[in-house]
This record gives structure tokens, C-alpha cells and sequence, in this order.
């Protein structure tokens, strides 16, 4: 039997989680055409699947009305400056190669380098995550956790405290557990109030957590804590990268709300249950402006 039967074969018999992983090189049309052929097939017969490629979609539209922000004109002059030194000083040889195929290191710095100018621009990516470490059960149960805060926040939330040895505390309780000033504990802006304030024992830390009404009465739910994973937080959903309100924000679509983790301090927050991108830029400005308030 011919190789190209037998690969076809297997891409024929592709699971859910297969095909998962691969649903963002689907989507940027990155996959050999038997692979791309094989998810399409798997997508057209499959209602979960094809529901998370359009998370995707959604995200994608919802980068267009992003601002992209532009490097500061000296970048562009040192990054040139710091490969010319570099120009010539080693080579790399691979091993079993022929001379034509060496690397220079400074070829490699500036591929490293490009790199590192993308994350900091923040150039829109996607990207699906398995997790690989004693966090695998964090990711599954943050991935309940998220999927039941949009059908009933109260039932979700009872479902963390429980996995997490949740208590209620006010905002002096808060800071002499975690050890620092929660950025909830001064309240929320115009248009939120906070309902109940919880510590919980998660694998990244000890977490605040803080659940907040609107005035229409719909709930968020604001965590601050130290692990800066998003990928962690939240599973295998579609994530895209974005500066909201002058700070990078990972997001992931909730179904018709969105989620979204930045760094605040030295620390950083995540939110549940926001409505859109411009709700978000609100409360990453508001939190930025009380912080500033606070260390003056």
C-alpha cells in the first residue's frame, strides 16, 4: 500500500482534537492541500468544530477595528546597529551539512529579533494551545469554568470556588492573604458595582477574584493573579493578541462575550464576561488611572 493511501487514510480517521490543533493553520490556509481537504470534510459533518473555526472568523473581524501601533522611529536604526556588530563575528555549521547550508548568527539575531518586534507590536496572532504540564487540569476546569459563566455566572462560580478552596473577604481580609493591594479593593468605575470579593488557592497562586454587576444587572468576573499564561486560562479557544487601552490584552470569544487577560502591575488581570473590545479598553484605562491615582 502507497504511502500518500495510508496518509489519506489517516487524515480520513482525524478526532476533534486533531483537528483542532490544526483549525489556525486552516483558517490563514497555511496546510498541504490533502490535510486542508481532510479538515474540510471533518468541519462540514461536525457542529463543534466548525463553531470554534467561527470564533475565528469573529475574531478576525473584530481585529479590523484595531489600531496597530506603530514602532518608535529609533527602533528600526538600533536593531540595525546591534546586527552589525554581529555581522561575521561566528557561523553555525549543522551538523551533516553541506558548506552552502551554514547559518551565521547574525542571520539567527535578526530572525530572533524580527520575532520579538512582532510580539511587541502587537501583530494580531492566533494560536491553539494543549497544555503540556501539572497545569492540564487547570486548563480543563478553567475551560468549564468559562463555558458555564455564559450560561449561569452563580453556578460557574460555585463550581471555581469549590475546586479551589474559595472564600468571600473584604478588601482588608484580601490584602493581608494575598500580601499586596488588590486593584479591586478600591471598587470599579461608574456603571459596575462590586457584589462579592474571593480569595482562591489556584495552581498559578493565590487569586483574588472579584464578581461585579452592571447596572443592568449581568455580571463580570475579575481575577488578579501572578501567572501570565493566557494559554493556561483559557484553554484551547482561538486567542488573539491586542492593544486595548494602551496595554497588550490576550482575548478569546465567550459565545456572544468576550475574556481577556493583560498585564496590570506586577501582576496581572483577567476578565470574564465582557461585552466587547471597547468595554475592555474602558476598564484597561480606568485600572491603569486608578493605579496612577494611588501611587501619587
Amino acid at each position: 500500500m502507497s504511502d500518500s493511501i495510508i496518509k489519506v487514510r489517516e487524515l480520513d480517521n482525524m478526532d476533534c482534537t486533531e483537528v483542532k490543533q490544526l483549525l489556525s493553520a486552516y483558517f490563514d490556509d497555511e496546510l498541504a492541500s490533502e490535510e486542508r481537504i481532510a479538515l474540510a470534510e471533518h468541519l462540514a459533518g461536525c457542529d463543534e468544530c466548525s463553531t470554534e473555526l467561527a470564533g475565528f472568523e469573529r475574531l478576525s473581524d473584530m481585529a479590523r477595528g484595531l489600531d496597530t501601533p506603530m514602532p518608535p522611529p529609533q527602533m528600526w536604526s538600533q536593531l540595525e546597529r546591534q546586527l552589525e556588530e554581529e555581522r561575521g563575528t561566528q557561523r553555525i555549521q549543522l551538523t551533516n551539512r553541506s558548506p552552502r547550508q551554514y547559518f551565521s548568527v547574525q542571520r539567527l539575531i535578526a530572525v530572533a529579533a524580527s520575532l520579538l518586534v512582532a510580539v511587541g507590536l502587537g501583530w494580531l496572532g492566533y494560536s491553539t494551545w494543549i497544555g503540556h504540564d501539572g497545569h492540564d487540569g487547570f486548563t480543563a476546569e478553567m475551560e468549564h469554568y468559562l463555558n458555564e459563566f455564559h450560561r449561569d455566572p452563580a453556578t460557574a462560580q460555585q463550581f471555581l470556588l469549590a475546586k479551589y478552596e474559595g472564600q468571600a473577604v473584604d478588601a482588608e481580609q484580601a490584602m493581608s492573604l494575598v500580601g499586596y493591594r488588590p486593584a479591586i479593593a478600591d471598587g470599579m468605575p461608574d456603571g459596575y458595582s462590586v457584589e462579592t470579593t474571593y480569595v482562591m488557592k489556584m495552581p498559578c497562586c493565590t487569586c483574588v477574584q472579584c464578581l461585579c454587576k452592571r447596572s443592568d444587572g449581568s455580571t463580570i468576573a475579575v481575577f488578579e493573579h501572578v501567572d501570565d499564561e493566557a494559554k493556561e486560562w483559557f484553554g484551547g479557544r482561538p486567542q488573539m493578541s491586542a492593544s486595548c487601552g494602551g496595554r497588550q490584552c490576550s482575548l478569546v470569544e465567550l459565545d456572544d462575550r468576550i475574556a481577556a487577560s493583560w498585564k496590570h502591575d506586577k501582576r496581572h488581570l483577567t476578565v470574564v464576561g465582557l461585552r466587547d473590545v471597547a468595554e475592555l479598553t474602558y476598564l484597561v484605562a480606568w485600572f491603569d488611572e486608578r493605579k496612577k491615582i494611588i501611587t501619587q
